[in-house]
């Protein structure tokens, strides 16, 4: 990993920091490569699994990701625009670190597809979409210590990231045959059950509190009349 981290900052800093074009088309270049050994299965095996109904259609991933790309890919050109001899050391050392992290961010997310649609491995997706979320946060860190422009054209990307880690998280809970997805499939209907028995002992806690309130309420009334009459006797008693 850290000699593909090397070589990843070599070719940006004698590369793209001169041609833009490169720089973006990168990421396009490592997610085409990735979608293609799966390219024939993905909408029958997106559509076969079971998934959270807040999970995108999957025309949505398309698009989505070509922005996120145009996105990154910028801001990797930016920062290697500070790997030259004319900026200060201690800010090139700062690219370079965030670029390599940007290599290896890359790596994650090359490796996500095939995981995911043509080996079907749901739980190393699952890793690889919390390395590619880890290493894209890292990478957003010092790009923003090097070039504000190009930290805040990773925050989109860092956000979608967010979202569809959660989903393959779901996705993978529905629908993994593995003990540990068995295991987290019965946490979760613990928690449910759980929320919903608590849900019940307030309700239950809550009808007795108002049948106790109107109870005492009751005795209130009943206390107060029997003192008024008694009141009421004694006065007659003494009128006499």
């Amino acid at each position: 990993m850290d000699s593909y981290c090397h070589a990843f900052q070599s070719v940006m800093n004698t590369n793209l920091a001169r041609y833009p074009v490169l720089a973006v088309g990168l990421p396009f270049a490592s997610g085409f490569l990735s979608a293609a050994p799966s390219c024939y299965n993905i909408k029958d095996y997106y559509t076969a699994l079971l998934k959270p109904e807040w999970a995108p259609p999957l025309k949505v991933f398309g698009p989505t990701w070509t922005a996120l790309y145009l996105s990154i890919g910028y801001a990797s050109h930016l920062v290697a625009l500070r790997t030259g001899p004319s900026t200060l050391p201690s800010t090139r050392s700062l690219a370079q670190t965030g670029l390599g992290i940007y290599g290896i961010n890359l790596f994650f997310n090359f490796a996500w597809s095939p995981l995911f649609f043509w080996k079907k491995k749901l739980g190393a997706a699952l890793v690889t979409a919390g390395g590619i979320t880890s290493t894209a946060m890292a990478m957003s860190y010092y790009f923003f210590r090097v070039d504000k422009k190009a930290g805040y054209l990773t925050l989109p990307y860092i956000a979608w990231l967010g979202y569809s880690t959660a989903l393959d998280y779901d996705v993978w809970v529905k629908n993994a045959q593995s003990p540990a997805a068995d295991h987290a499939r019965r946490l979760g209907k613990d928690a449910s059950n759980a929320a919903g028995h608590a849900k019940d002992e307030v309700k239950d806690a809550a009808h007795r509190t108002k049948e106790d309130a109107k109870g005492a309420a009751r005795n209130v009334n009943r206390n107060a009349r029997n003192a008024a009459n008694d009141a009421s006797d004694r006065i007659d008693r003494e009128l006499r």
